[in-house]
């Protein structure tokens, strides 16, 4: 084991120096293949030493934001995509400014790297998002090309739906700097592709994984055992996660008892339950719970405990969303629309597919073909869910794609 690996991530903690779920699940790994780990974030940089820190406790190397703030008004590369925007017509002084900005964020996180790096020292710098992540990821190899660089690509950070700016954002210094660069999906790597082209040798899809044990042995189907009919979603309430029009398909069922748990709560939490209210509160056959925000440890802890018959999604847009993934480790067959890299995640044989501008009805029909499977045909589904999961989701399994020689180095647990 050795090297050193900077996982580079703008939400890897908070400002109260509470870490993310998503790099929790990489760390205990990254740890025991890197012989020291540090951890970058907007709000600082640390060494970290333990697999599941419950607070972190970053420095903030001197003058790290007045030096990016001068260095990005002289960098060549903003003044290239401020050409760009404006040869696309996309100038104006608003996305000027958004590029200033992700310009120094970008540097910021560079100039806090250099200052915990060592002389001599071999060095991975793995950026979570293709954004400003990234952008200070494809720095550190300019300033040391014998630094590996790679960086991930998701949704927010590459779709021109999601952020019209993306395009404009360095994508092509990162393209060119970067030693590889991993989509999450073929999605994801279509989106990037409409405006950047990434050279083949340059170019691998990665799912994003999740972490856990092998899955097996899933909970049964509990409406053969209590005859009613166990739904769940795990997101947050925001807009984009359309959770009124999971509460309209629900008010639309006729064929039976049901139950709908939510996980997840978020800004619009309150106007969510006032309309869950007024659909669900009159129908006899519809009884629901939403409980709020869970840690990850709750929510394994849920899926463990409590068996549900179908797990559902309404979202807009999505990359590879982990929740799903989290349900098809617990053998829950998937209702979900057409989106992002969902369908690379959700075939026939572990759930259904709506379409991406579906209905209430839409949504509704696929939860009653979930419904109408038989006793054996839904613990096939199960069986294959958390199948699927095993092959195509545990994140030991795909993060040697990333780090694939301190992958044979690394010691084991």
């Amino acid at each position: 084991m050795s090297g050193t690996v900077v996982y580079i991530s703008s939400c890897a903690f908070t400002a109260e120096g509470m870490p993310d779920a998503f790099m929790l699940q990489e760390l205990p790994w990254l740890r025991r293949h890197f012989g020291r780990v540090l951890v970058c974030s907007g709000y600082g940089i640390a060494e970290i030493t333990e697999d599941q820190p419950a607070i972190i406790r970053p420095s903030k190397p001197a003058c790290g934001g007045l030096r990016a703030l001068m260095k990005a008004g002289w960098n060549q590369e903003l003044r290239r995509e401020l050409r760009h925007l404006r040869a696309e017509g996309k100038w104006t002084f608003a996305n000027a400014l958004k590029l200033f900005v992700f310009t120094v964020r970008g540097y910021k996180l560079f100039f806090w790297i250099q200052a915990l790096l060592h002389p001599g020292e071999n060095v991975t710098a793995y950026a979570y998002w293709m954004s400003y992540d990234g952008f200070a990821a494809a720095l550190c190899k300019q300033k040391n090309p014998a630094v590996r660089a790679i960086a991930r690509g998701h949704a927010f950070d590459i779709d021109v739906q999601r952020n019209p700016m993306n395009p404009y954002l360095m994508k092509r210094f990162m393209v060119e700097k970067l030693d590889r660069i991993f989509p999450i999906s073929e999605t994801s790597a279509d989106q990037i592709a409409a405006y950047v082209a990434i050279p083949p040798e340059k170019l691998r899809i990665v799912g994003a994984g999740s972490a856990g044990e092998k899955a097996e042995a899933p909970l049964p189907a509990p409406r053969f055992l209590d005859g009613v009919f166990h739904v769940v979603s795990c997101s947050a309430m925001v807009e984009i996660k359309q959770l009124p029009l999971l509460i309209d398909a629900l008010a639309a069922w006729n064929r039976g008892s049901l139950h709908w748990l939510h996980i997840g709560g978020g800004p619009d939490e309150t106007a969510i339950r006032v309309y869950a209210g007024e659909k669900l509160n009159a129908k006899p056959n519809i009884a629901y719970s939403l409980i709020g925000r869970q840690t990850p440890e709750q929510i394994r802890q849920i899926y463990k405990t409590t068996a549900f018959d179908v797990f559902i999604n309404t979202s807009k847009n999505e990359g590879t969303p982990v929740a799903i993934m989290e349900a098809m480790h617990a053998g829950i067959p998937v209702v979900a629309p057409a989106v992002g890299g969902i369908p690379e995640l959700v075939d026939p044989e572990i759930g259904f597919l709506y379409p991406k501008d579906g209905n209430a009805e839409d949504v509704c029909k696929a939860l009653t073909a979930v419904y109408e499977k038989s006793e054996a045909e839904a613990r096939r589904m199960s069986g294959l869910a958390q199948a699927h999961w095993n092959e195509r989701c545990l994140l030991s399994n795909l993060l040697p794609d990333l780090f694939p020689e301190e992958a044979k180095e690394g010691r084991q647990p």
